[in-house]
């Protein structure tokens, strides 16, 4: 997150690039300093967003950047990032936010993106009821 954020702060040629430093205080803060806080993810998710936003305001591949580094940040602190599946569904959605990325940085416009957004999380949100509608009926037998 800090290369991101220090990638947004020298690639801006204004005074807005500070914000993006000053926003790391608050995500370091959290990251660092209260390790066994019970809430600490939800804020750290919080303030990491808008350190996204302020470097993304500045370069969108900063702020994709940015977002990456998060999501890991997060992902790892839930234990959610252990094993090499883990790792490859995180690099696959890095490798599809990217694409995203890229097509909002040439059309110009983000209502195409954001309808393949949208429809991609539908069809993620389908194959997962799917897949525990068959993990249920295998191991209690029972329909819900």
């Amino acid at each position: 997150m800090v290369i991101g954020a220090l990638g947004a702060a020298v690639t801006a040629h204004s005074t807005a690039g500070y914000l993006c430093l000053l926003l790391l205080i608050p995500v370091g803060g959290l990251l660092f300093a209260v390790p066994g806080w019970h809430g600490r993810i939800f804020y750290l998710a919080c303030s990491g967003e808008l350190l996204i936003l302020a470097c993304g305001a500045l370069t969108i591949w900063a702020g994709l950047f940015t977002a990456w580094m998060l999501a890991g940040v997060v992902l790892l602190e839930l234990g959610m990032l252990e094993g090499k599946e883990d790792f490859g569904v995180f690099m696959l959605f890095c490798c599809v936010t990217l694409v995203l990325a890229a097509v909002i940085q040439v059309s110009d416009h983000v209502l195409v993106p954001l309808i393949l957004l949208a429809a991609g999380a539908g069809l993620v949100l389908f194959f997962q009821d799917i897949r525990n509608y068959q993990l249920r009926k295998k191991y209690t037998g029972a329909v819900p």
